[in-house]
């Protein structure tokens, strides 16, 4: 047996795998940071900060007990207590990192946000006394809020690195990982941030000695006082600079994440029969914030146990469209708007209760975390779990030594290409949502695994599981039942896969679209697409004038019963000095009449003339045949073409003698 073929019992295995006993998909839920973390972790940043505060309150009984009173034995035993606040800072700090472990990000916000509400806290018990003692805390406030927050946003942040052009050259040719990681490292702060909030620390400092010693000399204040004060409102001017500081900054959570996503209401109703089990996906678009559309109203629909392949030129947007549909959130920057649900449920719903597993998307590069490979393998789940995805990788790779290494592995990135694709599909098989999604997963495959992957999806397919899947391969081709064909992020057929190969060997091409002058952009697109030569530039013309009239004398003749699901099919084939555009519409009755007049009219124009869309096709067209068929009416035009190439030829004919 040849080794790019599975044996046979191997297969018998994976279809094994793929029993209903095993087909229950893994609960999850989406990541968030529960209420009682936010609770417990203001708790503690309140508690640290009151315990600074109360060391210098110790300041106070040290100057008046020990300097001006002169009980020298005082001063031991003070020392001691001022400990005791010392290690309940201590405490409270380590008791937030091991209580809320995992959750860094939040307890730093936390204890910036506590200290500066304990600076406030301060600020207003010291108002009690005499308000002007608020004075110094107002003004470094209000400072804090004018360089740290307001300036701080328009400060230019500095790169980790400052690279050289010659060094660029050196990294980027794959001589220094560690500068990649430098040149691609969050910007840093201005150091005037950190100036300025050492300045302003200082100001409340001296201030707040100032009015203390001002108040001492009006006999308000106790000259004890003076000094505590002082730290205090010092202390306070930091923790406000530091505050405006962290909401001046862009939220981590929110970077890299989508500008917006919009879900639109469902396109069927509830009680509809049949569209709880099926994968609905309706009009949805992604757009760049300044308009550009990079997915343009997609709608399809899958029924469980279908396994479809996305198919189109480079840059028709079907990578985008995956990770659209499993994790539009994750389009960093985008505009995302539609309507997906599978089995009744919106695919793009976030929140942190526990679910089943709808969908699993493996991109072509394999993702992985710290923790090594049985971790990775089974989503840190667990022994059943790990068992389960061990038997998927099993099928997948058929070598037990292959699997153990895999799995045995203390970090999965220095595994080989092929071996961190098969435990990123191997997990995905594993967790047995409804709808995988599968961008091209013969990049860094070799063909043993991907002949057994083919089978796996297959007999998964019988139990129900949608499959998408971006791929080049034959093997997988042939076992999708359908196509999807895109095209500058439109769709431009969704269909049979056997009809799709029968007309394309034939010649023909086709782009399906809704009845609507909106879709002219997009019946051009599709047109141009046929003319790639250098010097086509008239032919694209000339077509697409003929194809848009097709679409307006289609919107005309559906004008009245046109509906959300009415769409035209436009049909296109190359032929020597010409080509055809073949329109099936179902709303479109031609009479042989209507089609003489349209002639005679077209015969008869002068320039300038108005002429109706069926005129201007007979004008511009070579020949116009109307017919009837299963789909509806049927216009097919032929239209005149040059082939470029022999114009160049010509050219350099006639240029030739010229040069003797």
């Amino acid at each position: 047996m040849s080794d790019m073929s599975p044996p046979q019992n191997a297969m018998e295995a994976s279809r094994r795998s793929a029993g209903p006993t095993d087909a229950q998909p893994v609960p999850f839920q989406d990541r968030a940071t529960p209420m009682w973390a936010t609770a417990i972790s203001i708790l503690f940043s309140l508690g640290s900060g009151l315990c600074l505060l109360s060391v210098a309150i110790f300041v106070v009984f040290f100057y008046e007990q020990v300097a001006l009173n002169g009980q020298t034995l005082l001063a031991a035993l003070l020392a001691v207590g001022a400990v005791v606040p010392l290690l309940g800072m201590i405490i409270f700090e380590v008791g937030h990192s091991r209580a809320l472990a995992g959750y860094r990000y939040m307890r730093l916000r936390h204890a910036v946000t506590g200290r500066a509400v304990v600076g406030l806290f301060a600020c207003a018990i010291f108002a009690v006394f005499s308000p002007y003692l608020a004075v110094p805390f107002v003004l470094t406030a209000a400072l804090g809020w004018l360089f740290c927050g307001v300036v701080a946003q328009k400060m230019h942040s500095e790169p980790m690195w400052e690279f050289l052009p010659q060094e660029a050259v050196a990294f980027l040719s794959g001589r220094d990982q560690r500068a990649v990681d430098l040149a691609n490292a969050a910007r840093g702060e201005s150091a005037f941030l950190d100036a300025t909030q050492s300045a302003l620390a200082l100001c409340g400092l001296i201030g707040g000695f100032a009015m203390a010693s001002w108040l001492v000399a009006q006999d308000v204040l106790n000259v004890a006082a003076i000094a505590t004060i002082a730290l205090v409102t010092c202390w306070s001017a930091d923790a406000f600079a530091a505050f405006f500081r962290q909401i001046s900054r862009a939220d981590p959570e929110l970077q890299h994440r989508a500008a917006e996503v919009r879900q639109l209401p469902a396109p069927y109703s509830a009680d509809a029969e049949g569209d709880d089990t099926a994968l609905i996906v309706s009009h949805l678009s992604v757009r760049t914030p300044d308009g550009t559309p990079l997915l343009s109203d997609i709608s399809f629909r899958a029924e469980p146990g279908t396994i479809i392949g996305l198919s189109g030129d480079s840059f028709s947007g079907k990578s985008l469209l995956l990770r659209a549909l499993h994790a539009p959130h994750d389009l960093d920057g985008l505009l995302v708007e539609g309507h997906v649900a599978l089995q009744g449920a919106e695919l793009w719903a976030r929140h942190a209760k526990a679910r089943a597993l709808s969908s699993a998307l493996v991109g072509p590069m394999p993702l992985s975390v710290p923790g090594g490979g049985a971790n990775n393998l089974s989503c840190f789940i667990g022994d059943l779990q790990l068992q389960r995805a061990r038997k998927a990788l099993q099928n997948l790779v058929f070598t037990a030594d292959t699997v153990d290494r895999i799995q045995n592995a203390s970090d999965v990135t220095q595994l080989s290409c092929t071996e961190q694709k098969a435990l990123a599909l191997a997990r995905a098989l594993a967790l047995r949502p409804s709808l995988y999604l599968l961008d091209r997963p013969e990049d860094g495959a070799s063909e043993s695994l991907l002949v057994a992957l083919s089978q796996r999806l297959k007999s998964d397919a019988r139990l129900g599981h949608i499959t998408l899947m971006i791929t080049e391969n034959r093997q997988l081709l042939e076992q999708c039942d359908q196509l999807l064909m895109m095209q500058n992020g439109r769709i431009i057929e969704f269909a049979a896969t056997s009809d799709i190969r029968e007309r394309q060997a034939s010649g023909w091409h086709r782009f399906v679209t809704p009845r609507s002058l909106e879709s002219e952009e997009a019946l051009d697109g599709w047109i141009c697409s046929h003319f790639r030569r250098e010097g086509d530039e008239a032919n694209r013309r000339a077509v697409c004038m003929v194809a848009n009239e097709m679409l307006s004398l289609a919107c005309q003749s559906g004008i009245e019963t046109q509906t959300e699901a009415d769409s035209l099919s436009f049909e296109f084939k190359h032929f020597v000095g010409k080509c055809q555009i073949r329109m099936i519409d179902s709303r479109l009755a031609l009479s042989s009449g209507a089609i003489q007049k349209a002639k005679t009219a077209a015969d008869t124009s002068v320039d300038g003339e108005r002429l109706s869309p069926l005129a201007k096709i007979m004008r511009d067209s070579l020949d116009v045949e109307s017919s009837a068929s299963d789909g509806g009416g049927v216009l097919l035009v032929a239209i005149k073409t040059y082939d470029p190439r022999l114009l160049s030829s010509r050219k350099v004919s006639q240029d030739a003698p010229r040069q003797r």
